[in-house]
């Protein structure tokens, strides 16, 4: 299972994205990281069709973007940023509602995040990493072969990201994932293979150990040094 994508996209006169090009395979969590403005959240909405750029976006040579959006639905699903409930949905029908395109299974969507047993408890009940795990077995329920996720660990403590970065590692044994990513760290530790956004470009592409500390500085204007701590890789910077 393959996706392969090449991206533009402008705001009127103002360009976002230019020719971003990504390739990704089940099997593998590809983290794509930049500094704030560098069009990774709008990487992702293009992809899963919220915007309509210039481009392509293909899974096995099929064509995402020109699809119906109940049958890409199918294909491809998208977890936004976390944001706190508003409405007392049960935790399964919140789940649920990812499901009315593509008839999925919350049942094992839930047991997946280990939220099954609490199904029929409101969900704004649920802390904020429990919350994002529920908006993950949403996108889960919907079926799809893709998962999108933007920046999934934001404002969660370690605890919560930790147990969502694992979870995502465990999802791509079976899916593509990709996931945009906030925290260098994690991004060195969990992901196969990152992607570096600069001012709507792709400015690097590769494995986590071959990231080089010279063009972190470039991009984010930081001193940086890249160790090996015990097994896993670890981001030091500095102004």
């Amino acid at each position: 299972m393959k996706l392969e994508a090449r991206i533009s996209f402008s705001y009127g006169p103002h360009e976002v994205l230019r020719d971003v090009e990504i390739e990704a395979e089940k099997g593998e969590l590809v983290a794509i990281i930049g500094p704030n403005g560098a069009g990774k959240s709008t990487l992702l909405k293009c992809m899963v069709g919220i915007l309509k750029p210039s481009g392509y976006v293909r899974l096995n040579g099929r064509d995402l973007l020109g699809m119906r959006p109940g049958e890409r639905a199918k294909l491809i699903t998208y977890v936004p940023q976390s944001s706190l409930p508003e409405f007392a949905f049960t935790i399964e029908e919140f789940v649920e509602m990812g499901t009315y395109k593509t008839r999925g299974d919350v049942e094992s969507a839930l047991r997946k995040v280990r939220l099954w047993e609490r199904k029929g408890e409101p969900v704004t009940n649920l802390s904020g990493g429990e919350y994002q795990l529920a908006l993950i077995a949403r996108a889960l329920a919907q079926g799809s072969d893709v998962i999108l996720l933007d920046e999934p660990t934001s404002h969660l403590d370690i605890n919560h990201a930790l147990k969502i970065m694992e979870l995502l590692r465990e999802l791509r044994e079976d899916k593509i994932v990709i996931a945009v990513l906030h925290d260098l760290n994690l991004a060195l530790r969990y992901s196969d293979r990152i992607i570096l956004l600069h001012r709507g470009q792709k400015r690097w592409e590769g494995e986590p150990e071959k990231l080089s500390p010279a063009v972190l500085e470039e991009v984010y204007g930081v001193r940086a040094e890249i160790l090996d701590v015990k097994g896993e890789l670890t981001l030091i910077a500095s102004l």
